[in-house]
């Protein structure tokens, strides 16, 4: 890696650290954002019925507009079949030379999901962090964040996000943070473009209106934390985790490097020198090998 690139990853690092959120722009290149584009689409038409492990779909009643508003779809990876292109997203080699900045060598991604706003009735994201920041049970230095990887253009118009930066740093409860909602001072709002792609704390303050706009919004999120951690005190607490558990997801990894290599939006690419982490000497999986694409922790519908 050259001084270029290890400065440009400490300058990431340091505004991450600051203000519990980082903007990465153009990191999905069009032909790839196109496949995936494809995939989430076919996700989204193909609903919410009849699904199998139909609580990993998620679906409200909408009493302004009497509908029923198809809003996200967790464990993404197994649900687009087509070009791969969501597993393939995970060996995105700029994001994990990122992530290993950030996190260390034993960086995991813990979770997988698609969120979206339909048009016409995109569903409120009400002002929340990921995790309840107060939670005696988790550390202040157990560091958990999501990467967001948007598909479509982000506007005010259509529900863009809403952050308060530096709130991660606050350690208010849940609670504290839904009583404010919309009133919670400092919020501003984070537009995005298709490509772009947003790292943002778990107790960072965030939430996103509902969108009445003809454009459909799309936003995979990949949550990471690092295997210490989890071990020590799950991925939240009160979540155990498993060696089987961390192994599918190590695997999961190593087939997503394996299918970007192969992928042609990705030739020209210099693939991320994975190296399992310590303790862990796991058989990288040959590509006939089936492998678990769904790795629950059976605890939540969201892990």
């Amino acid at each position: 890696m050259t001084e270029i690139q290890i400065n440009q990853l400490d300058r990431i690092a340091e505004e991450f650290e600051q203000n519990g959120f980082v903007k990465l722009e153009q990191v999905i290149a069009p032909a790839e954002l196109e496949a995936l584009r494809e995939d989430t689409r076919l996700i989204i038409e193909g609903g919410y019925e009849g699904k199998a492990n139909e609580s990993d779909y998620f679906h409200n009643f909408d009493n302004e507009s009497g509908q029923e508003v198809f809003h996200r779809v967790q464990y993404v990876f197994p649900k687009a079949p087509l070009h791969n292109s969501l597993l393939i997203l995970l060996a995105q080699p700029f994001v994990l030379e990122v992530l290993q900045r950030i996190l260390g060598e034993d960086f995991l991604c813990a979770a997988e999901a698609l969120v979206f706003k339909m048009p016409r009735n995109g569903r409120e994201v009400a002002v929340h962090a990921d995790c309840n920041p107060a939670d005696p049970g988790l550390s202040p230095d157990h560091l958990i964040f999501n990467v967001d990887f948007y598909l479509d253009e982000s506007t005010p118009e259509n529900g863009c996000l809403l952050v308060v930066p530096g709130s991660h740093k606050w350690h208010m409860s849940s609670k504290e943070i839904s009583e404010r909602g919309w009133d919670f001072p400092g919020m501003v709002e984070v537009p995005m473009k298709a490509g772009d792609v947003l790292l943002h704390n778990t107790r960072l303050v965030h939430g996103s209106h509902t969108s009445r706009s003809t454009s459909l919004r799309r936003t995979l999120y990949y949550e990471f934390d690092s295997i210490h951690w989890l071990l020590k005190e799950g991925s939240r607490p009160q979540y155990p985790i498993t060696e089987q558990w961390i192994n599918d997801r190590l695997r999961l990894l190593m087939r997503a490097i394996d299918l970007r290599k192969a992928a042609p939006y990705a030739r020209n690419e210099k693939p991320f020198p994975y190296r399992l982490p310590k303790g862990y000497e796991l058989a990288w999986p040959n590509p006939a090998e089936e492998i678990n694409l769904r790795p629950a922790m059976g605890y939540s519908k969201y892990f």
